[in-house]
């Protein structure tokens, strides 16, 4: 019975959990509007893009500067709520250890990878804009899926031991159980990691990442720690099947598709209103503002049928994890305990689910498993 009142207790505390970083995903987009309609309201790009020309008259230079000048404004704006979010929030439901100073580390190298990340797109695609003034989107898209491609390769090499360690499995009996499930995916028992996620976090996680030989499957140490032998199988299983379908090329391939949709609005809008804004041609840097608004548009446009695929895979994935372990069983455990753990809303509303659920919710992926039970 007390078991069951602190599973209730969790619930509630998961649904408001949800309900405020639901409540913040929405501020979040207002105030990014907000602040990228003031510089195009305003005129203050025209003003910087003019004030940084007389010192820079490489276009190269000029660009890298003002879209640093830019990115660090948004940033330094948005902290406030960054800081609530990742920090005090994590704190206030007790799913974070991480100390201020080792989460404002962290933050500041997140800050570096993406301004470094954005300044190759940008200084790429307004370079593209200059050469192929009508047909550029097309070269952005491409541009868009090299660097994609390159980005998921690199991961799990560079970037992720930036902010987390990882280690090899080293529990034999795991390891010989593992192997087993391994080998009827085609898949190396080499390639499975430990990632130490106890020192920031209590939440427990699994994750598939890399291509080629960067391929990776990563499981954190807080599940191993929680986690039996058949609940954590049921989640190798899963990531495998990941794997085998070969998501990650999927999720590639949406990516690029909507990259050039997404170019081509930019370049239609840009055509048209390049003179209203009072910008001096379509590869003028001023129109950084008005270009990020684009994108940031059609990107919630999209989310909700790019969210839709993504739950499809994973929809997919947990079918094969209970079919080739056999055992809905320990996939039900597994799933609830996760639930719990990381403090997850098991019955979400529909149009919350709709728009921001990249997997089925817990009590839908409960109910697949029940069905595999009763056949």
């Amino acid at each position: 019975m007390p078991e069951a009142n602190n599973q209730f207790q969790s619930s509630e505390q998961a649904k408001e959990y949800h309900k405020i970083k639901n409540f913040l995903f929405v501020v979040n987009l207002l105030i990014s509007i907000i602040i990228l309609l003031i510089f195009l309201v305003f005129g203050l790009s025209i003003f910087l893009r003019a004030y940084l020309r007389m010192f820079f008259e490489n276009r190269f230079l000029l660009n890298g500067v003002f879209l640093s000048i830019f990115y660090l404004i948004i940033t330094m704006l948005s902290f406030p709520l960054d800081l609530f979010e990742g920090f005090i929030l994590e704190h206030k439901f007790k799913l974070s250890k991480q100390k201020f100073l080792g989460w404002l580390k962290d933050y500041f190298k997140k800050f570096l990878i993406t301004l470094f990340i954005a300044l190759l797109i940008v200084e790429c695609i307004y370079a593209f804009i200059g050469i192929f003034y009508s047909n550029w989107w097309v070269f952005a898209a491409f541009l868009w899926l090299i660097i994609t491609v390159v980005f998921t390769k690199i991961f799990p090499l560079i970037i992720l031991p930036l902010f987390f360690k990882s280690r090899p499995l080293d529990d034999n009996d795991l390891k010989e159980r593992l192997d087993k499930l391994a080998k009827k995916f085609n898949f190396r028992l080499s390639d499975m990691l430990i990632l130490e996620l106890s020192k920031k976090t209590i939440k427990a996680n699994a994750m598939v990442t890399g291509i080629g030989r960067s391929k990776r499957i990563y499981l954190s140490d807080t599940l191993l720690a929680d986690f039996t032998y058949d609940e954590i199988e049921t989640v190798v299983a899963h990531e495998l099947a990941h794997n085998r379908n070969k998501d990650i090329y999927k999720h590639i391939l949406v990516s690029f598709v909507i990259s050039i949709f997404s170019f081509y609005i930019c370049d239609l809008v840009l055509s048209r209103s390049i003179h209203y804004f009072g910008y001096i041609a379509k590869d003028d840097i001023a129109n950084l503002p008005l270009f990020s608004l684009l994108i940031l548009f059609v990107s919630f446009i999209i989310l909700p049928f790019q969210n839709s695929f993504s739950r499809y895979l994973e929809k997919n994935a947990d079918e094969d994890s209970i079919r080739t372990t056999g055992n809905p069983k320990g996939f039900i455990s597994m799933i609830s305990k996760l639930g719990y753990k990381n403090l997850a809303d098991f019955s979400p509303s529909r149009i919350v689910e709709f728009f921001l659920y990249d997997h089925p919710p817990i009590s839908k992926r409960i109910s697949l498993a029940k069905q595999y039970l009763k056949e």
